[in-house]
């Protein structure tokens, strides 16, 4: 990665996501963001998550979706894999669900050259 790409913001969600726990990692995500920035939303240690997170979560990535090259996430959980192609048909948003961050970066860093 060239010093003036974009960077990669990556949100790390655990145990049960909450709509105010994902504010917070949301927040804190919004002062990176930049036109370009890829980003990986780290859910290898996340159980589940309330039905207000995710809508929350779909209703941000709208807002910003312009700003996002590519998005990976990551998650052993098989239906999660599936979702999130479901998810990148539906929104026309480069998006994968990958098993670890190793995977992610590769396909991040292959995508931005």
């Amino acid at each position: 990665m060239l010093s003036s790409d974009p960077p990669i913001v990556t949100l790390t969600l655990r145990g049960h996501l909450t709509r105010t726990s994902l504010q917070l990692e949301l927040g804190r995500a919004e002062s990176e963001l930049r036109a370009g920035t890829s980003m990986i939303v780290d859910c290898a240690s996340m159980d589940d998550y309330d039905a207000d997170a995710r809508a929350l979560f779909v209703d941000w990535h709208r807002e910003h979706r312009k700003q996002f090259g590519s998005v990976a996430v990551i998650t052993d959980k098989r239906l999660w894999h599936m979702l999130v192609s479901a998810m990148s048909l539906a929104s026309g948003q480069r998006m994968r669900a990958f098993n670890d961050l190793a995977q992610a970066r590769n396909w991040l860093d292959a995508s931005r050259q």
